[in-house]
C-alpha cells in the first residue's frame, strides 16, 4: 500500500468518503488507502477504524458506536473547518453506506469526493464461484430506515422475475422474523450464506431456502456480518473448484475501473507476481504499469477467446508459473469470467474489482445506498423495479435505447448515464429522467443509472435520503 511518505497530503477542507472494503486489507484499494493516509482527521464508527488501524498512526481519529452515523458525519463536516477528512464506510460507501447521508450534510456536495471499493456481496460470489450474467437485486432486510411494506413489495417483485437476491442485514438479536418472512416469499431457491467474507471466522455455505427456514440452529449461525444470496435466472455456479489463496496457480481477476488506483491490493499483488497476463485489449492497456508480466490479448468470438486464454493459462500453470485473466469490474457482474471456470480442472482464485456500477454512482454522488437492481442489458423489467423504490443500473445501453427506457420513469427521478467511468474519455451526465430524456444522447457502451427512491439532485450530485431524518434531527 502506499506509504505515508509517498502520500501527498489532501487540501484543507476536503471531505473523502472512503470504501475500504469488506475488510481485509488485501480488498481495499490504493485509492482509499491514500484518502486515508492523507487525511488530517478519520472518522468512522470504532469497529470499522478497527480495520484499518494499520493506516491511522499519527492521525487524528473521530470514532462512535452503532447508531452514531448523523454524529459521525456531523464531525467530519466540523472538522473540515480545519483540515482534510476521511469518513470511513465499510464495504462500498454507496451500498447501504454513509455516502447518501455524508452529501446530504455535507454543506457543499459538489467539493465531496467518494472512493469506491469492492462491496461485500461481490466479495461473497467471487469466493463462492457465483456468477449474475443477467441480473441481481440487492436488498436490505432492516427495516430500521425503510418500512417492512416497502421491503416486503422489492422482495415480492425480485421473486415474480425470478432475480438472484442478494439480502444484507438479514438478521440481529433483536430482530429475527424478516429473515423467517423473506426466506418464505423466496420459495425453493437455493442460498449462500456468507459471514465475515475475508475477515476471521469467515464461513461462506451453501443451504437453501427451505432449510434454512425449518432449522433453528442454521439460523442461528446468521448474524449481521452475514449476508445472504438467492439464486436466480442467469445465475453460474462454478463447477470448477474455486480457491481463497492468491498463491494460486491461476487468477480470475477483476481490474474495477481501469485506473491501477482502483486496483485491490491483492489484484496487485498477483499481477506482479504473474508470468503471463490475459485479457482484451483495453483491459491490459489500462493496467499499464501495474505489472511487467508478458501481455496477451486474443481475438474471436467470446467463447473461443475465454477458453484459449484459460488453455494457455493452464500451460503456464503446468509449467510451474503463474498466470491471470483479467475481467474488466468485477469478476461476478456481468462478465464474460464464467466462461473461463467453464473449462477449467484446476483450482483457481477470483480476485474481486471494484464493480462498474459503483464507480457510476460514486462519480453522481449517492444513488445507490438504498435498495437496488443491476440489469445487464436494456428490458422492460426496469421501469417496474424503479416504481418499486428500488435504483436501477442498466448496463450496455444504446443510444437509441435511452428514450424507450426513460419514457416508462418518473420525469423527475435523478439518472445517471455515463460511459468509461474513471477512464480517459469519461463521460458522465448527471439530470433529471424527463430532462435525460430531452437532450437525447446518442452513443454506445453506456451505463443507465436511475437514482433510488427519495432521491433529488443539488449542485450536481444525487443524494438519496435513506431515512435517516425520521430517527435524528439533523
Amino acid at each position: 500500500m502506499p506509504s505515508a511518505s509517498r502520500v501527498q497530503a489532501a487540501p484543507a477542507g476536503s471531505l473523502y468518503i472512503v470504501g475500504i472494503g469488506p475488510g481485509p486489507a488485501y480488498l481495499r484499494t490504493r485509492a482509499a488507502c491514500s484518502a486515508v493516509l492523507s487525511a488530517d482527521y478519520v472518522v468512522g464508527y470504532r469497529p470499522y477504524l478497527d480495520l484499518i488501524s494499520d493506516l491511522l498512526p499519527g492521525k487524528a481519529v473521530y470514532s462512535s458506536g452503532m447508531g452514531g452515523e448523523v454524529d459521525r458525519v456531523k464531525a467530519a463536516v466540523e472538522l473540515m473547518e480545519k483540515g482534510s477528512v476521511a469518513l470511513v464506510s465499510s464495504g462500498d460507501a454507496n451500498v447501504y453506506g454513509m455516502a447518501g447521508l455524508g452529501l446530504e450534510i455535507a454543506p457543499r456536495p459538489d467539493e465531496v469526493q467518494i472512493i469506491p471499493a469492492v462491496t461485500s456481496f461481490t466479495a461473497a460470489a467471487c469466493r463462492a464461484g457465483l456468477f449474475f450474467r443477467e441480473s441481481v437485486a440487492v436488498v436490505s432486510l432492516s427495516n430500521l430506515l425503510t418500512p417492512w411494506p416497502d421491503i416486503e413489495a422489492r422482495l415480492r417483485l425480485a421473486g415474480e422475475m425470478n432475480m438472484p437476491v442478494a439480502l444484507y442485514n438479514p438478521k440481529s438479536r433483536k430482530r429475527d422474523w424478516q429473515l423467517l418472512r423473506a426466506l418464505e416469499m423466496a420459495g425453493e431457491r437455493d442460498v449462500l450464506i456468507a459471514r465475515n467474507v475475508g475477515r476471521a471466522g469467515e464461513e461462506i455455505f451453501w443451504s437453501t431456502s427451505e432449510r434454512l427456514a425449518e432449522d433453528e440452529s442454521l439460523r442461528g449461525r446468521i448474524d449481521m456480518n452475514t449476508l445472504l444470496i438467492l439464486s436466480g435466472r442467469g445465475a453460474f455456479l462454478a463447477q470448477a473448484k474455486t480457491t481463497s489463496s492468491c498463491q494460486a496457480a491461476v487468477s480470475l481477476v477483476g481490474i474495477g475501473p481501469g485506473r491501477p488506483e482502483h486496483l485491490t491490493l491483492e489484484a496487485e499483488q498477483t499481477l506482479q507476481a504473474s508470468e503471463k497476463v490475459f485479457g482484451a485489449g483495453r483491459y491490459l492497456d489500462l493496467i499499464g504499469g501495474a505489472c511487467s508480466a508478458e501481455k496477451v490479448s486474443h481475438s474471436g468470438p467470446c467463447p473461443e477467446r475465454m477458453a484459449a486464454r484459460m488453455a494457455e493459462a493452464a500451460a503456464v500453470a503446468r509449467r510451474g508459473g503463474r498466470a491471470c485473466i483479467l475481467t474488466g469490474g468485477d469478476p461476478s457482474i456481468f462478465s464474460s469470467g464464467w466462461r473461463v471456470l467453464e473449462g477449467a480442472d484446476a483450482p483457481l482464485h477470483i480476485c474481486p474489482g471494484v464493480s462498474a456500477f459503483s464507480t457510476v454512482a460514486a462519480r453522481a454522488g449517492a444513488p445507490l445506498v438504498s435498495d437496488f437492481a443491476l440489469l445487464s442489458s436494456p428490458c422492460d423489467e426496469a421501469a417496474r423495479l424503479a416504481a418499486a423504490g428500488y435504483a436501477v443500473v442498466v448496463y450496455n445501453v444504446r443510444g437509441e435505447e435511452i428514450a424507450t427506457l426513460l419514457e416508462r420513469m418518473e420525469p423527475g427521478r435523478p439518472a445517471v448515464l455515463a460511459r468509461d467511468a474513471a477512464r480517459n474519455g469519461e463521460r458522465t451526465i448527471v439530470l433529471s429522467a424527463g430532462e435525460l430524456l430531452d437532450a437525447r444522447p446518442s452513443g454506445h457502451r453506456f451505463t443507465l443509472l436511475i437514482a433510488s427512491g427519495n432521491s433529488h439532485i443539488r449542485e450536481g450530485r444525487i443524494i438519496t435520503r435513506r431515512g435517516y431524518e425520521s430517527k435524528y434531527s439533523y
